[in-house]
């Protein structure tokens, strides 16, 4: 996957590396590696929940043209508060590309959105960075720290019981199948680590379980005799996340 991208990229490529000492204890402490990259070439992926004075900014782009909007943010109101840089320029909107619309149908677009719209925008100087180099400003290099919606890390010593939950495979709401947590059992490790029926795992023990069977995700949990680790996101998160991605790839990262 990692070759065809690069070579997808056509005349040029822009990659993010860590040495090998810094990538183990990234790796060890649980870092998202993506949100390792420097601030100031990223761009940034902000949810907005408007109030009752709307969602806090107005757009303008030049006239006639398409897929070019700025914002002008309103201070302290909800875009201001949900992390939309003062002048940055609006790349996405709900996880859709605005470069072929016009003002009119983004301001259409916008009211459909209802009450949160999730905008993809970068300012000047990071816009001019991709641009100069041709390379596409996607949502996967995004600043994630301002969205709503976090992974969680659950530490789990084994009881007298076990743990006190199930794994259980099942579809993901991208389409692909995941592994889900049921059956968390009142008063057990499992729940003393605020572990929530329906929760999604995506790591065991600091390591992705992406493409890993159920067999071969228990075997991982199972690994350490008497505790584990597990990153989880719940479905209102994996929802989310699945939405505003790229073709629905979009995944927050541990």
């Amino acid at each position: 996957q990692v070759v065809q991208k690069i070579k997808a990229s056509g005349n040029q490529v822009l990659l993010a590396v860590l040495d090998g000492d810094s990538y183990e204890a990234a790796k060890s402490l649980g870092r998202d590696l993506s949100q390792m990259l420097p601030e100031d070439i990223r761009p940034r992926l902000c949810h907005v929940t408007r109030d009752k004075s709307g969602f806090g900014f107005s757009v303008s782009c030049p006239e006639g043209t398409k897929g070019t909007f700025q914002l002008s943010v309103l201070q302290d109101g909800p875009a201001d508060r949900a992390g939309v840089p003062p002048g940055c320029w609006l790349l996405e909107l709900n996880g859709d590309s605005v470069k072929s619309y016009s003002h009119t149908q983004l301001t259409r677009k916008l009211k459909q959105s209802g009450n949160k719209v999730t905008l993809l925008v970068a300012s000047s100087a990071v816009e001019e960075f991709y641009r100069l180099r041709g390379l596409r400003v996607t949502a996967a290099l995004a600043d994630t720290s301002r969205l709503p919606f976090k992974v969680r890390e659950l530490h789990l010593v084994k009881g007298p019981a076990g743990y006190g939950f199930l794994l259980k495979e099942d579809d993901c709401s991208s389409g692909g199948v995941g592994q889900f947590l049921w059956d968390v059992d009142v008063g057990l490790p499992a729940e003393q680590a605020g572990m929530r029926e329906g929760d999604r795992v995506l790591a065991v023990n600091g390591e992705s379980i992406e493409g890993l069977d159920h067999e071969q995700t228990v075997h991982r949990i199972r690994a350490r005799e008497d505790q584990v680790t597990l990153l989880v996101i719940d479905p209102a998160g994996d929802e989310f996340y699945h939405s505003v991605g790229p073709g629905g790839t979009l995944c927050p990262g541990w």
